[in-house]
């Protein structure tokens, strides 16, 4: 008995050495953040998890022509992965053909706090984009963190990284677009390697970071508003051109999306 007992003690102490705590911590050096689970996702499942997340957009079927079919989000090898191809589904909505594309939008509402993902954008004219927006009556607002076309035979659109805010309506401006963004110039394309992209979302202020490195700090004057966190693919005819439709299917990959709140923020925000 004693033996058997000396052997359980034993299995129990390595047991808690083996065991470490697997909560992220937030690369920030400023600051004092915590952890947020059920905001984040690790993707380390075999289907994307329906509690925090729609494979589509419930507000929006896609920019015309691409239409966002569920069909293109799934979860694999411990990634979110969404795909743009070449495909004509029936009975689509009138101005939809020719290209199916993707897109995956939070269940919840988010506010500020420190969001940072680990991604390879697609190799395609087809966007790789993450973001966040809202619309709730005469309020309108919209914070990218990234737009990337990561295939353009020309103007380099493969190297850039476009980081914009939006205000599309809002009880001062009404109906009329206030837009600006900052383009962040790669070295190699984009869509070559896996990427680090995060946004620190505060009060007073917004800070947009590649690779640990920031890219754009701005006052936070109007981006106050609870919003969903977004992932998609979308066809840009007016910007970045339509793909050929004889290119194979395009891939975005997101590894995890990770989120963090400053303890210290005097408001709580319960989503």
């Amino acid at each position: 008995m004693r033996t058997n007992l000396l052997i359980y003690t034993l299995l129990l102490v390595f047991s808690f050495q083996g065991c470490k705590d697997t909560t992220p911590s937030c690369p920030l050096n400023h600051g004092d953040w915590e952890y947020i689970p059920h905001l984040s996702d690790e993707f380390n499942g075999t289907t994307i998890d329906r509690c925090k997340w729609y494979d589509f957009n419930p507000g929006w079927k896609g920019r015309k022509p691409g239409f966002f079919s569920p069909q293109n989000v799934k979860v694999e090898n411990g990634e979110l992965i969404l795909t743009s191809k070449t495909e004509t589904l029936d009975d689509l909505p009138e101005g939809y053909h020719t290209f199916t594309t993707a897109a995956v939008q939070s269940k919840s509402r988010m506010l500020y706090g420190y969001y940072e993902i680990r991604c390879k954008p697609m190799k395609s004219r087809c966007s790789s984009a993450f973001w966040f927006y809202a619309v709730d009556g005469d309020l309108w607002t919209e914070i990218d963190v990234f737009e990337i076309c990561g295939k353009h035979p020309q103007k380099n659109y493969d190297k850039k990284y476009f980081a914009t805010t939006h205000i599309l309506k809002s009880p001062e401006t009404g109906d009329t677009l206030k837009s600006d963004h900052v383009e962040w110039h790669s070295k190699n394309p984009l869509a070559d390697n896996y990427l680090i992209s995060a946004l620190e979302w505060r009060k007073d202020s917004l800070i947009w970071y590649v690779n640990g490195e920031v890219i754009r700090k701005r006052e936070n004057t109007k981006w106050h508003q609870p919003l969903t966190l977004n992932f998609d693919s979308e066809t840009m005819p007016n910007w970045f051109g339509m793909p050929d439709p004889n290119d194979p299917k395009g891939e975005y990959k997101i590894d995890y999306i990770r989120v963090w709140r400053d303890k210290n923020l005097k408001m709580r925000y319960q989503f």
